[in-house]
Protein backbone atom coordinates (compact mmCIF):
# COMPACT_ATOMS: atom_id res chain seq x y z
CA UNK A 1 0.00 0.00 0.00
CA UNK A 2 1.20 3.54 -0.80
CA UNK A 3 2.00 5.40 1.88
CA UNK A 4 -0.10 8.99 2.62
CA UNK A 5 2.10 12.10 2.27
CA UNK A 6 1.66 14.59 4.89
CA UNK A 7 3.38 17.68 4.96
CA UNK A 8 3.66 19.69 8.13
CA UNK A 9 4.26 23.49 9.09
CA UNK A 10 4.97 23.68 13.19
CA UNK A 11 4.70 27.74 14.17
CA UNK A 12 3.93 29.27 17.32
CA UNK A 13 4.27 28.26 20.57
CA UNK A 14 4.54 24.64 19.54
CA UNK A 15 7.80 25.56 17.46
CA UNK A 16 9.64 26.26 20.77
CA UNK A 17 7.59 23.38 23.26
CA UNK A 18 10.62 20.82 23.63
CA UNK A 19 7.55 18.71 25.44
CA UNK A 20 5.31 19.14 23.04
CA UNK A 21 7.54 18.43 20.08
CA UNK A 22 8.43 15.13 21.39
CA UNK A 23 5.03 14.16 21.64
CA UNK A 24 3.91 15.08 17.76
CA UNK A 25 7.50 13.27 16.69
CA UNK A 26 6.56 9.91 18.88
CA UNK A 27 3.18 9.83 17.12
CA UNK A 28 4.68 10.58 13.64
CA UNK A 29 7.17 7.71 14.36
CA UNK A 30 3.86 5.19 14.91
CA UNK A 31 2.65 6.46 11.97
CA UNK A 32 5.22 6.08 9.96
CA UNK A 33 4.47 2.44 8.97
CA UNK A 34 1.70 4.22 6.53
CA UNK A 35 2.61 7.78 6.42
CA UNK A 36 5.60 9.60 5.42
CA UNK A 37 6.27 12.97 6.60
CA UNK A 38 8.09 16.60 5.63
CA UNK A 39 7.94 19.44 8.40
CA UNK A 40 8.55 23.16 7.55
CA UNK A 41 9.00 25.58 10.19
CA UNK A 42 9.40 29.12 10.80
CA UNK A 43 10.72 30.56 14.17
CA UNK A 44 10.00 34.90 13.78
CA UNK A 45 9.62 34.86 17.52
CA UNK A 46 13.42 34.04 18.07
CA UNK A 47 14.81 36.06 15.02
CA UNK A 48 13.29 38.82 16.69
CA UNK A 49 14.60 37.89 19.59
CA UNK A 50 18.44 37.75 18.16
CA UNK A 51 17.79 40.91 16.17
CA UNK A 52 17.01 43.16 19.78
CA UNK A 53 20.28 41.37 21.19
CA UNK A 54 22.18 42.45 18.21
CA UNK A 55 21.04 46.28 18.61
CA UNK A 56 18.44 46.18 15.55
CA UNK A 57 15.01 46.81 15.62
CA UNK A 58 12.45 44.44 14.27
CA UNK A 59 10.57 46.12 11.35
CA UNK A 60 7.08 44.73 9.71
CA UNK A 61 4.77 45.69 6.94
CA UNK A 62 1.06 44.78 7.68
CA UNK A 63 2.47 41.88 9.61
CA UNK A 64 5.32 41.03 7.00
CA UNK A 65 9.02 41.33 8.42
CA UNK A 66 11.21 43.52 6.68
CA UNK A 67 14.36 42.18 6.77
CA UNK A 68 17.69 43.95 6.19
CA UNK A 69 20.74 42.51 4.40
CA UNK A 70 22.20 42.66 7.90
CA UNK A 71 19.09 40.66 9.61
CA UNK A 72 19.57 37.93 6.47
CA UNK A 73 22.07 37.14 8.37
CA UNK A 74 20.48 37.10 11.64
CA UNK A 75 17.68 34.76 10.19
CA UNK A 76 19.84 32.21 8.07
CA UNK A 77 21.73 31.72 12.26
CA UNK A 78 18.48 31.09 13.77
CA UNK A 79 15.97 29.61 11.51
CA UNK A 80 18.95 27.42 9.16
CA UNK A 81 20.77 27.05 12.48
CA UNK A 82 19.88 26.96 15.61
CA UNK A 83 16.07 26.11 14.96
CA UNK A 84 16.64 23.54 12.22
CA UNK A 85 19.20 22.12 14.26
CA UNK A 86 17.26 21.50 17.81
CA UNK A 87 14.39 19.97 15.80
CA UNK A 88 16.14 17.63 13.74
CA UNK A 89 18.12 16.69 17.12
CA UNK A 90 14.54 16.42 19.05
CA UNK A 91 12.77 14.09 16.48
CA UNK A 92 16.26 11.75 15.91
CA UNK A 93 16.14 11.24 19.57
CA UNK A 94 12.24 10.37 19.01
CA UNK A 95 13.36 7.80 16.42
CA UNK A 96 12.68 9.62 13.48
CA UNK A 97 14.95 9.56 10.58
CA UNK A 98 15.76 13.21 9.86
CA UNK A 99 17.43 15.77 7.91
CA UNK A 100 17.54 19.39 8.14
CA UNK A 101 17.75 21.69 5.33
CA UNK A 102 17.11 25.10 4.39
CA UNK A 103 14.38 25.43 1.16
CA UNK A 104 18.18 26.74 -0.29
CA UNK A 105 19.82 23.05 -0.23
CA UNK A 106 19.17 22.07 -3.66
CA UNK A 107 17.49 24.88 -5.20
CA UNK A 108 13.90 23.75 -3.21
CA UNK A 109 13.16 27.11 -3.77
CA UNK A 110 13.73 30.25 -5.01
CA UNK A 111 12.47 33.34 -5.33
CA UNK A 112 12.07 37.20 -5.74
CA UNK A 113 12.70 40.23 -3.17
CA UNK A 114 8.97 41.81 -2.21
CA UNK A 115 9.11 45.36 -3.11
CA UNK A 116 8.45 47.76 -0.60
CA UNK A 117 6.88 50.10 -1.71
CA UNK A 118 9.25 52.82 -0.22
CA UNK A 119 12.30 52.19 -2.09
CA UNK A 120 13.52 50.44 1.00
CA UNK A 121 15.88 47.07 0.40
CA UNK A 122 14.63 44.16 1.58
CA UNK A 123 15.88 40.41 1.95
CA UNK A 124 11.72 39.22 2.73
CA UNK A 125 10.96 37.53 -0.29
CA UNK A 126 8.12 35.16 -2.40
CA UNK A 127 8.78 31.64 -3.87
CA UNK A 128 9.03 32.12 -7.95
CA UNK A 129 10.10 28.20 -8.42
CA UNK A 130 10.37 25.12 -6.12
CA UNK A 131 12.35 22.02 -7.14
CA UNK A 132 11.17 19.08 -5.28
CA UNK A 133 14.00 16.45 -6.17
CA UNK A 134 15.99 16.33 -3.11
CA UNK A 135 12.95 16.24 -0.84
CA UNK A 136 11.62 13.28 -3.09
CA UNK A 137 15.02 11.60 -3.32
CA UNK A 138 14.76 12.06 0.88
CA UNK A 139 11.12 10.89 1.08
CA UNK A 140 12.23 7.54 -1.33
CA UNK A 141 14.66 6.80 1.13
CA UNK A 142 12.68 6.61 4.43
CA UNK A 143 14.01 9.92 5.53
CA UNK A 144 12.00 12.99 6.65
CA UNK A 145 12.96 16.38 5.93
CA UNK A 146 13.15 19.25 8.18
CA UNK A 147 13.25 22.50 6.06
CA UNK A 148 13.81 25.89 7.31
CA UNK A 149 12.07 28.40 5.48
CA UNK A 150 15.00 30.72 4.02
CA UNK A 151 15.43 30.43 0.22
CA UNK A 152 17.41 32.41 -2.46
CA UNK A 153 17.03 34.39 -5.44
CA UNK A 154 18.68 33.44 -8.90
CA UNK A 155 22.25 35.30 -7.74
CA UNK A 156 22.07 33.23 -4.43
CA UNK A 157 21.04 35.91 -2.00
CA UNK A 158 19.67 34.61 1.24
CA UNK A 159 15.41 35.09 1.19
CA UNK A 160 13.30 35.47 4.04
CA UNK A 161 10.35 33.95 3.22
CA UNK A 162 7.44 33.75 5.56
CA UNK A 163 7.07 29.70 6.59
CA UNK A 164 2.94 29.45 5.67
CA UNK A 165 4.10 30.59 2.26
CA UNK A 166 7.33 27.87 1.95
CA UNK A 167 4.94 24.97 3.63
CA UNK A 168 2.24 26.01 0.56
CA UNK A 169 4.46 25.90 -2.00
CA UNK A 170 6.58 23.26 -1.14
CA UNK A 171 3.56 20.94 -0.19
CA UNK A 172 1.25 21.96 -3.79
CA UNK A 173 4.88 21.17 -5.91
CA UNK A 174 5.14 17.52 -4.11
CA UNK A 175 1.27 16.74 -4.36
CA UNK A 176 0.80 15.84 -1.21
CA UNK A 177 -2.80 14.19 0.58
CA UNK A 178 -2.67 16.66 3.57
CA UNK A 179 -1.22 19.97 4.78
CA UNK A 180 -1.35 20.19 8.11
CA UNK A 181 -0.58 23.81 10.03
CA UNK A 182 0.36 23.62 13.47
CA UNK A 183 -0.34 26.69 15.35
CA UNK A 184 -1.35 28.40 18.28
CA UNK A 185 -5.07 29.08 16.46
CA UNK A 186 -7.03 25.73 17.05
CA UNK A 187 -9.16 26.59 13.80
CA UNK A 188 -10.73 28.58 11.56
CA UNK A 189 -13.00 30.64 14.41
CA UNK A 190 -16.54 31.93 14.03
CA UNK A 191 -18.50 33.40 16.75
CA UNK A 192 -15.63 31.78 19.21
CA UNK A 193 -16.50 28.56 17.59
CA UNK A 194 -14.29 25.94 15.60
CA UNK A 195 -15.48 25.85 12.01
CA UNK A 196 -15.01 22.12 11.51
CA UNK A 197 -14.99 21.69 7.70
CA UNK A 198 -14.64 24.27 5.01
CA UNK A 199 -14.82 23.87 1.06
CA UNK A 200 -13.77 26.30 -1.04
CA UNK A 201 -16.95 28.06 -1.59
CA UNK A 202 -17.61 28.61 2.12
CA UNK A 203 -14.37 29.76 2.71
CA UNK A 204 -14.88 32.49 0.21
CA UNK A 205 -18.38 33.41 1.57
CA UNK A 206 -16.85 33.18 5.30
CA UNK A 207 -14.33 35.72 3.83
CA UNK A 208 -16.99 37.95 1.69
CA UNK A 209 -19.01 38.10 5.30
CA UNK A 210 -15.58 39.01 7.26
CA UNK A 211 -15.55 36.05 9.49
CA UNK A 212 -12.05 35.16 8.07
CA UNK A 213 -9.84 38.30 8.32
CA UNK A 214 -6.75 39.17 9.62
CA UNK A 215 -3.66 37.37 9.83
CA UNK A 216 -6.34 33.83 8.41
CA UNK A 217 -7.12 35.82 5.56
CA UNK A 218 -3.59 35.39 3.79
CA UNK A 219 -3.53 31.64 5.03
CA UNK A 220 -7.18 31.23 3.98
CA UNK A 221 -6.38 32.69 0.42
CA UNK A 222 -3.39 30.62 0.11
CA UNK A 223 -5.23 27.50 0.76
CA UNK A 224 -7.48 28.16 -1.56
CA UNK A 225 -4.42 28.73 -4.42
CA UNK A 226 -3.11 24.95 -2.86
CA UNK A 227 -6.27 23.44 -3.19
CA UNK A 228 -6.44 24.43 -7.10
CA UNK A 229 -2.78 22.99 -7.28
CA UNK A 230 -3.43 19.92 -6.24
CA UNK A 231 -3.33 19.04 -2.28
CA UNK A 232 -6.38 17.60 -1.37
CA UNK A 233 -7.01 18.72 2.48
CA UNK A 234 -5.30 21.33 4.30
CA UNK A 235 -6.34 21.24 8.36
CA UNK A 236 -5.14 24.18 10.66
CA UNK A 237 -5.10 23.16 13.84
CA UNK A 238 -3.20 23.31 17.61
CA UNK A 239 -1.51 20.31 18.65
CA UNK A 240 -2.65 20.00 22.64
CA UNK A 241 -0.95 16.69 23.40
CA UNK A 242 0.15 13.19 22.41
CA UNK A 243 -2.97 11.99 19.86
CA UNK A 244 -3.84 15.42 18.34
CA UNK A 245 -2.10 14.49 15.23
CA UNK A 246 -4.15 11.19 14.73
CA UNK A 247 -6.98 12.86 15.42
CA UNK A 248 -6.57 15.48 13.04
CA UNK A 249 -5.49 12.98 10.23
CA UNK A 250 -9.16 10.95 11.22
CA UNK A 251 -11.40 14.13 10.91
CA UNK A 252 -11.73 15.19 14.49
CA UNK A 253 -10.51 18.73 15.65
CA UNK A 254 -9.24 21.50 13.71
CA UNK A 255 -10.28 23.02 10.72
CA UNK A 256 -10.35 20.96 7.29
CA UNK A 257 -10.09 22.87 4.28
CA UNK A 258 -10.89 21.10 1.33
CA UNK A 259 -12.12 21.75 -2.86
CA UNK A 260 -16.24 21.36 -3.60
Amino acid sequence: MEKKFIVVKIGGKLAGSGQLLSELAHEMKKLTVNHSFLLIHGGGAEVSERTKQLGLEPVFKDGIRITSAQEMDIVDEVLAGRVNTRLVRLFQTCGLNTVGLSCSSGMIAVGESLETGNGTETRTGNITAVNPTLPKLLLEHDYIPVLSSTAMDKNGQGLNINADTAAFAVAAELKCNSLLFFSDIPGVLKEDKIIATLNSEQARQEIAQGTISGGMLPKIRSSLQALEQGIATIIIAQYEKRGSLVALLTGSGGTRIYKE
